[in-house]
């Protein structure tokens, strides 16, 4: 029987800590409504070593140094083109590129705009070498053409970079 006396003990106090919980029922209601006002609030509390609310403006100040960072990304993905690399893509996305002479410089940017999926183009060295409009011979993409959203909607059509 001795040995029996810690489990009775321990059924003891479950059982009081139960009947305490259904008398007070009401009023643990009203403190976890209050609690659970606070917390949306915002506010903090604190039970033993415990504190609950905290992790939620810990979580909004991760937020908004990730927001930063997420711009600055953007900001930096966006002005890796050169702005007159970004022009000339522009101006083929307008189907209206106009006329153009094929240099060195050109080739190049055609080439990198293909690899990287922004424009489509059969053949670049089958393009004439000069002519009367670009886009004849070289169409924009859809990811082309998200880049050029983005970027317009990023800097607000600015040409500043």
């Amino acid at each position: 029987m001795k040995d029996f006396v810690p489990l009775f003990q321990t059924l003891l106090w479950i059982i009081l800590s139960l009947v305490l919980i259904l008398i007070f029922r009401p009023e643990v209601a009203v403190v976890r409504k209050i609690l659970t006002k606070r917390l949306e609030e915002g506010s903090s509390f604190e039970i033993g070593p415990v504190k609950i609310g905290e992790l939620r403006a810990e979580i909004k100040s991760v937020r908004k140094g990730l927001d930063e960072i997420n711009e600055r990304i953007s900001q930096l993905f966006l002005t890796t083109m050169a702005p007159l690399m970004y022009e000339n893509l522009k101006k083929i996305a307008s189907g209206k590129f106009g006329k153009y002479q094929m240099s060195k410089g050109l080739e190049r940017e055609l080439y990198h705009l293909r690899d990287i999926g922004y424009i489509a183009v059969p053949s670049i060295k089958e393009i004439p070498a000069s002519g009367e409009n670009l886009s004849a011979h070289v169409q924009i993409t859809s990811t082309g053409q998200q880049f050029i959203e983005l970027r317009e909607s990023f800097f607000g059509g600015s040409k500043a970079v």
